[in-house]
C-alpha cells in the first residue's frame, strides 16, 4: 500500500510538472493574442468598448472586431461580426447604443441603400442586440463625432465630382488611364446627421486637408485642423479653423508658424486646447500643449518649460486637463490645473500608458502596458481586464533597461536588453541589435515590440534595442541632436551601446546581427557600410540613398528637415549631406550578408531604395537576398501571411549566419 501511494504521488508530481511546462510564443501564436485598442467607456462607467485585431490567415487579412466589457460582471462580449472589419467604437450619450464604422453592406437585415459606399456609421443597440445603419454617405465616412447632447453626428467624407468619376470610368474602357502629377486630393464634405433618423441636416464643403473635427460646446460650430492639401508632405502646415453650422462661414482660429493640431474646447467653451511645436519646420521637435483664450485671443504655451513631448490630452473639467506625456521608455499621465498653473504626475504604476481614454463619471480610464504583460484597461489605477492571462502558457524571456554614456559624453543613452530565461553572465550569446524607425520613434518598456524579439530570444539570442539621439521621449535637445548629422551621432550612440554590452563579457562578438525597419532600415544599411563587426543583417524597407529617397518618397520634406537644404543647393561632393550620409556611397565597404525585405506599394521609403541596395550588393558579391511583397505598404503588415513570412525569413537568415 505504501509503495502504491508513493508511486501515485510521483505520478501526480510528474503530471503537474508536465502541465506547467511552457510553450514557445511563435509569431503565429503571437498574432492570435487578443489586445484591446480604441478603448472608450460609457459615461456611467458600467461598460468599456474596444476593438480587437485578429488575423484571418485563410484570406490573409486583418479583422477588427468590437467587444464590450461589463465591468460589474467582469464579462467580455463580441458585438460585431467576426468576418467584417469594424472600427472606431463610441458610446451614445444615453449609453443605449455603441456607434462604430463598418462597411455599408455590414448587415443584410438592414435597409440597404444603393448609393451608400465605403464605411458607414452603425449603431449597436443594447436593447435589441442588433446593429442598425445610421448613415448612407455615397463616399463613405472617414471620421465622426457626436454633439454634446447626442442629437447630431458630424462626419467627414471625401467629396467627389460624379460626372468626372464617370468619365474616368468610361476612359478606362479604351485604356486612357494615365496618372497625372501633381495629384489633387478631393475636398472634404462635412455632413451633420440626425443621430436617430440618419437624415442629413446640413452639408458644408471643407478643404482637402480637414480632419480632427470637434463640436463647440454650444453645438453651433465645428472646430478642425487642416493642412489644406491633404498631402502627408504638408504635415508642418496645419492650422486650426472653425466653421459655423448655421452660415457655413469658415474662420481661421490659429495660424502660427508651424503646425497646430488636435483642437478641443473646454467644457465651458472658454478655452481651446491644442498642440504646437517648439521648432516650426521639423516633425521631431517637442510637442507642447497650448491654450487659446476664446475671449481675449491670447495663446499660452502651458508646457513650454516641461521639456517633454505631449502625446495627447483630455479636459476632465473646465479647469483641469489630463496630459499624456512621452517620458523616456514610458508614458505618464499628468494633471494640469488652469488655476494653479502647475502639473502633477498622476501615474502611480511603473507601466506605459499606451492609450488615454479620458474621464467619465467613474473616473480616469486608460490602457496600460507592462514589460511582462499585455495591454490592459485600467480605471482609477485598477486593472479591470485580464488579457495578460493569455501569456501564462508561454515561456518568456527576461529584460532590463541599460544606461550608458554616449561617445561624446553629451547624453546618457537608454536601451532595452532582452535575454533568454536561462541567461547566465558566464556564457557568451549571439546578439541582435535592433534599430527603431523615425528616427523620432523609440523603444518603450512594453511586452509587445515591433520586431520578433520574443522569437529571437527563444532561439538563444540576446537582443539590444537602443534609443540613440534623435529618439522621442527625451529632451527637445536630445530629439533634435541628429539634425544635420544623420548616421553620425546616432550611429555612435548605437555602437557605444554595443561596446558597453561586449565589455560585460556575455556577448559573442563573432555572432553579431543587426536589423531595423524604415529609419531603422537606414541605420542598418549605414552600420554595415561603416564597419564589418556584424555577421548578418536584415534591412526592412530602409533608405540606401538620400537622393533616391527624396526623389521617390511621398514625404520629400524629410530630407530638408534633417539636412536643411535640397541636394542641388550644395556642391555634390562628400560634404553634401545627401552624399555624406548615404550608405550607397560606401557600398564597397559592405561585407555583411544582408536580407532586404520591402513592400511593393511603400510610399514612405520607396521600393527603389531596396532595389538599388540589392543591385549593389549582388554586383559586389555580398551574400544577399531581396524579397518584395506585393500589395504591401510601409511595414509589411497589410496582410498577416506576408508578415508571418517576413518574420520567418528574418529568423532563418540570422540562424544561417550566426548559429
Amino acid at each position: 500500500m505504501k509503495s502504491f501511494l508513493h508511486c501515485l504521488a510521483i505520478t501526480l508530481l510528474i503530471s503537474l510538472k508536465l502541465s506547467a511546462q511552457k510553450v514557445e510564443l511563435t509569431i503565429n501564436e503571437q498574432i492570435k493574442l487578443q489586445i484591446p485598442a480604441s478603448v472608450c467607456m460609457s459615461s456611467d462607467g458600467s461598460f468599456f468598448a474596444y476593438s480587437v485585431k485578429s488575423a484571418d490567415t485563410l484570406k490573409s487579412r486583418w479583422i477588427n472586431s468590437i467587444y464590450i466589457f461589463d465591468k460589474l460582471k467582469g464579462m467580455q462580449s463580441l458585438i460585431t461580426k467576426e468576418s467584417i472589419n469594424c472600427t472606431n467604437p463610441k458610446f451614445s450619450i444615453d449609453n443605449k447604443d455603441i456607434l462604430f464604422l463598418a462597411p455599408s453592406d455590414y448587415s443584410a437585415v438592414a435597409d440597404t441603400n444603393s448609393n451608400a459606399d465605403g464605411n458607414q456609421i452603425w449603431a449597436y443597440s443594447f436593447t435589441t442586440s442588433q446593429a442598425k445603419r445610421i448613415t448612407a454617405d455615397p463616399n463613405g465616412i472617414d471620421e465622426f463625432v457626436l454633439s454634446s447632447d447626442g442629437g447630431r453626428i458630424a462626419c467627414l467624407s471625401d467629396e467627389f465630382d460624379k460626372p468626372a468619376a464617370d468619365k474616368i470610368s468610361a476612359d478606362r474602357k479604351v485604356r486612357i488611364d494615365e496618372t497625372v502629377y501633381p495629384k489633387t486630393n478631393p475636398a472634404k464634405a462635412l455632413n451633420i446627421f440626425d443621430s436617430k433618423t440618419g437624415k442629413v441636416i446640413t452639408t458644408i464643403k471643407l478643404d482637402a486637408g480637414a480632419t480632427e473635427i470637434k463640436f463647440h460646446p454650444n453645438g453651433q460650430n465645428i472646430v478642425y485642423q487642416t493642412n489644406y492639401s491633404g498631402e502627408y508632405n504638408d504635415e508642418q502646415k496645419y492650422d486650426i479653423l472653425s466653421v459655423s453650422l448655421e452660415t457655413g462661414q469658415i474662420s481661421k482660429l490659429i495660424a502660427q508658424e508651424g503646425p497646430e493640431t488636435s483642437p478641443v474646447y473646454s467644457p465651458d467653451g472658454k478655452y481651446l486646447a491644442f498642440k504646437s511645436q517648439t521648432t516650426p519646420d521639423v516633425e521631431f521637435a517637442e510637442t507642447d500643449l497650448c491654450l487659446l483664450n476664446t475671449s481675449t485671443g491670447k495663446i499660452e504655451n502651458v508646457t513650454k518649460s516641461f521639456d517633454l513631448s505631449v502625446l495627447s490630452f483630455s479636459w476632465s473639467n473646465h479647469d483641469e486637463i489630463l496630459v499624456l506625456v512621452n517620458e523616456g521608455m514610458t508614458a505618464n499621465l499628468y494633471r494640469y490645473s488652469l488655476k494653479a498653473k502647475k502639473f502633477e504626475n498622476t501615474t502611480k504604476l511603473k507601466g506605459v500608458i499606451s492609450e488615454f481614454g479620458g474621464t467619465t463619471e467613474s473616473g480616469i480610464f486608460t490602457r496600460i502596458e507592462f514589460s511582462d504583460k499585455l495591454p490592459e484597461i485600467w480605471l482609477n489605477g485598477k486593472a479591470v481586464t485580464n488579457f495578460s492571462a493569455q501569456l501564462e502558457k508561454y515561456d518568456l524571456g527576461i529584460r532590463e533597461i541599460v544606461t550608458y554614456p554616449s561617445k561624446d559624453s553629451r547624453f546618457n543613452i537608454e536601451g532595452l536588453l532582452f535575454k533568454p530565461k536561462s541567461f547566465s553572465p558566464d556564457k557568451k550569446y549571439p546578439m541582435i541589435v535592433t534599430c527603431h524607425g523615425g528616427p523620432y520613434g523609440n523603444f518603450k518598456n512594453t511586452f509587445l515590440q515591433g520586431y520578433p524579439i520574443h522569437q529571437l530570444v527563444k532561439m538563444g539570442y540576446i537582443v539590444f534595442a537602443p534609443n540613440p539621439r534623435g529618439s522621442s521621449g527625451y529632451s527637445d535637445k536630445f530629439s533634435q541632436a541628429n539634425r544635420y548629422e544623420l548616421g553620425m551621432g546616432d550611429y555612435e550612440d548605437i555602437m557605444a551601446g554595443v561596446d558597453y554590452l561586449v565589455n560585460q563579457g556575455f556577448v559573442d562578438t563573432a555572432k553579431l546581427g543587426v536589423m531595423g525597419g524604415s529609419y531603422g532600415g537606414y541605420m542598418t544599411n549605414w552600420i554595415i557600410s561603416q564597419n564589418n563587426r556584424f555577421h548578418a543583417a536584415v534591412s526592412l524597407f530602409g533608405i540606401f540613398s538620400f537622393f533616391t529617397d527624396w526623389s521617390n518618397s511621398f514625404q520629400p520634406s524629410f530630407e530638408r528637415m534633417y539636412f536643411g537644404y535640397y541636394y542641388w543647393e550644395r556642391p555634390i561632393d562628400l560634404n553634401n549631406l545627401y552624399v555624406k550620409s548615404s550608405p550607397s556611397f560606401y557600398a564597397n565597404n559592405i561585407k555583411t550578408p544582408t536580407l532586404i525585405l520591402q513592400g511593393e506599394k511603400d510610399v514612405y521609403t520607396d521600393l527603389s531604395n531596396s532595389r538599388e541596395m540589392y543591385q549593389a550588393l549582388h554586383t559586389l558579391g555580398v551574400p544577399c537576398q531581396f524579397v518584395v511583397y506585393p500589395r504591401e505598404g510601409h511595414g509589411i503588415r497589410n496582410e498577416p501571411n506576408h508578415y508571418i513570412n517576413s518574420v520567418g525569413r528574418t529568423l532563418r537568415w540570422f540562424d544561417s549566419y550566426l548559429r
